[in-house]
């Protein structure tokens, strides 16, 4: 069933509303993730393809550095590209594991330098509420770190953490810096039906899935297998049920025609049997799979861009 406009609007407005977050999470979550992504339906926006998804990773700790060549050959395998969002000062601790994003052809993307709120690098300093010129060194800093080592020069972030962390004055940071793009926010906070669009300062956002059965939450590894809130643990645990909502995603997208854009943890993946038929689902022809930068090289459509 359609979320009309109307209404997506204002729940989009209502990511801090906890007693409607638990109605419609115990309610009807999948309800609400379908009938939001069911207006794209019928629009023909992937030139005969059925739906778009982008695979990002998240490489926050150590853990995920040392998994990554590991992720990486599994995506050789199955020919699947992804993004890889970079904390500067582990590219600098583990030079080998990122040369091979580049060496394999997967985007590096920025995630600032000491990722904020970090437990090991940098604890207790959240990135929504340090000053913008601490914003602007981290991004800046992460981003000169990789074009020393590796010549890449990243065009897109994704801020540390989300939820409540995420605010509209990164924007105007990224236009400084000459980025184009941010995937830092989600479904349920925009008003997009998922789709890419055009942001404030001319900055396209590309919002993540939400989690099928907790709609205003990032569909992620961290709370799928990690998570202690209770009401993430008693929707749903564990990796056989994370590849069902994975899946789920999917056929809605193919369904609906709509673009989904998931992330993961690095250090997670060992943690699922099935990543790899996760894999297989994305080789599926009737799918286009891409990075942020090449979906943007591609003129693929972006909601409230010129001629759009």
């Amino acid at each position: 069933m359609l979320v009309p406009d109307g209404l997506y609007k204002w729940i989009s407005t209502q990511n801090h509303n906890l007693p409607l977050i638990a109605l419609l999470t115990f309610g009807m979550p999948k309800m609400l993730v379908r009938g939001i992504y069911e207006g794209n339906s019928g629009k023909s926006l992937w030139g005969g393809k059925k739906a778009c998804v982008t695979l990002s990773f998240d490489c926050d700790f150590p853990e995920d550095a040392e998994d990554m060549p590991s992720v990486i050959r599994m995506l050789e395998r199955y020919k699947v590209k992804a993004s890889f969002a970079a904390v500067g000062h582990w590219v600098e601790k583990y030079p080998n594991e990122y040369a091979m994003v580049k060496e394999y052809g997967h985007e590096l993307m920025n995630h600032t330098y000491s990722h904020p709120d970090n437990e090991i690098l940098n604890p207790g300093r959240k990135f929504r509420y340090i000053s913008a010129a601490e914003k602007l060194e981290e991004i800046e800093r992460c981003h000169e770190v990789c074009r020393r080592m590796f010549g890449v020069e990243m065009t897109g972030l994704r801020i540390p953490h989300f939820k409540h962390l995420f605010s509209d004055d990164i924007y105007p940071l990224l236009k400084q810096t000459g980025y184009v793009y941010s995937s830092s926010t989600w479904l349920t906070n925009t008003t997009s039906r998922g789709l890419p669009f055009m942001g404030p300062e001319n900055i396209v956002e590309f919002p993540l899935a939400t989690c099928p059965l907790h709609p205003f939450t990032v569909f992620d590894t961290w709370h799928s297998l990690n998570a202690t809130r209770l009401s993430h643990r008693i929707m749903h645990r564990g990796p056989e049920a994370y590849l069902e909502l994975f899946e789920e995603l999917i056929a809605i997208g193919k369904r609906t025609g709509s673009y989904i854009n998931i992330y993961m943890d690095p250090l997670d993946v060992k943690k699922i049997p099935g990543f790899e038929r996760m894999l297989e689902l994305l080789s599926d022809p009737e799918l286009i799979v891409t990075t942020y930068e090449d979906y943007l090289a591609g003129g693929l459509p972006i909601v409230g861009a010129r001629g759009a």
